[in-house]
């Protein structure tokens, strides 16, 4: 087919063998200035002087080797579902196809739900022909969910003894969650907890770097009386 059309133009049939006892008048046939995609059968009529005539046939076949255009589609970022690690109900847009003869089908391989991270769609058009055409349309899906963290209480304990500090204080674990993992829970607790209060910071981090900090407050108490010594005089 030509460029852009579904239909050739300018098709050089070739010219017949022709013969008579008396003479030939006239050659001719029936061939359309278009052809369209498909069998196209052309009949030859070739007359003598006499008025005798004889048909023959030509069969044009003309193929449609154009591929189908899709464009148009951009790429998408979304945030996570609430409490998941994926996305849903994402909306891809519609793509823009086209074709010489007529476009078929357009069709992608979207999943339901898109991972954290970025997923590859790729799309397809196919015309009437079976000519086909793909691109791919990237979605970015971003955790933007911060961890969470509780469950701490605060600690009361004494003073070690003979110390005016608190070693050895157990804080307890946390409990923490978060919509796709988490990677890391720590805190700045000291080896030694002097007398008073210190607040420690515990801090979650999730497998996609968010976190959540919390507190935790350790008092300690001196409870031990001082000594006196005297001397007998």
């Amino acid at each position: 087919a030509d460029n852009g059309s579904c239909a050739a133009t300018g098709v050089a049939l070739g010219t017949p063998v022709t013969g008579d006892n008396c003479g030939v008048a006239s050659v001719t046939n029936n061939a359309p200035a278009s052809y369209p995609v498909g069998s196209t059968t052309v009949t030859w009529t070739v007359t003598d002087i006499h008025g005798n005539s004889t048909t023959t046939t030509q069969v044009v076949t003309v193929t449609d080797n154009q591929n189908p255009t899709i464009g148009g589609l951009s790429a998408i970022t979304v945030n996570a579902d609430n409490g998941s690690c994926a996305a849903t109900g994402v909306v891809l847009g519609t793509p823009v196809t086209g074709d010489n003869c007529g476009v078929a089908s357009v069709t992608n391989n979207a999943p339901a739900s898109y991972p954290v991270g970025s997923t590859t769609v790729t799309w397809t058009v196919t015309d009437i022909h079976g000519n086909s055409s793909t691109t791919t349309q990237v979605v970015t899906v971003t955790d933007n969910q911060n961890p969470t963290i509780s469950g701490l209480s605060p600690i009361s304990v004494n003073a070690d003894n003979g110390s005016c500090a608190a070693t050895g204080v157990v804080l307890g674990t946390p409990v923490t969650g978060d919509n796709c993992g988490v990677a890391s829970v720590t805190n700045n607790a000291p080896a030694s907890y002097p007398v008073g209060s210190t607040t420690v910071t515990w801090t979650v981090t999730d497998i996609h770097g968010n976190s959540t900090t919390t507190t935790q407050v350790v008092t300690v108490t001196d409870t031990q009386a001082p000594t006196v010594l005297v001397k007998n005089i």
